[in-house]
């Protein structure tokens, strides 16, 4: 047995967690006993290994079978500044956004973070960048700015009910 083979057991098992370090009767050294009727992994011979190396790796493939936990949904991190808007604001100014969006008839060349800085600039008077539209707003404004969007969307809302089209 080479080293590298002895090694690859061993990497094998401890992917598996049936390696325990020092541990001569481990389930490690259990399985191979199992396997060859050989208590030491370094006296194995190449058809011993073979097995051994076989057995372990249809336990990882089947290990690697079970459900995948659930995608852990990351969300987008808000800076706050003091005074300024909240993470929920923001939060719901994007949320709003989006909804707004829904009622596009056809295609705005624009983006939605243009697109809010429109809305900023039209209902609370500030110059925003699109990269960071929020970043200047104080946690009043924010509200107000929420206010409006909702009204933008009921009345987007309306006109779809019209059959008006919207954007």
């Amino acid at each position: 047995m080479t080293k590298q083979q002895i090694q690859r057991i061993y990497g094998m098992g401890a992917i598996l967690g049936i390696l325990e370090s020092g541990n001569k009767r481990d389930n490690l050294h259990l399985l191979v006993e199992s396997i060859t009727g050989k208590d030491s992994i370094k006296t194995l011979t190449d058809d011993e290994y073979k097995a051994v190396v076989h057995e372990l790796a249809e336990r990882i493939h089947i290990q690697n079978l079970e459900e995948p936990p659930a995608k852990i949904r990351r969300t987008a991190k808000y800076e706050e500044q003091p005074g300024g808007m909240s993470e929920g604001q923001q939060r719901k100014v994007w949320h709003l956004m989006y909804e707004l969006k829904k009622f596009d008839k056809k295609k705005i060349s624009k983006s939605l973070g243009e697109r809010l800085c429109g809305i900023i600039k039209k209902e609370i008077g500030i110059d925003a960048t699109a990269e960071k539209p929020l970043v200047w707003l104080t946690y009043q404004q924010g509200s107000k700015l929420i206010e409006a969007i909702k009204r933008y969307i009921k009345s987007a809302e309306r006109k779809a009910m019209k059959g008006d089209g919207y954007g």
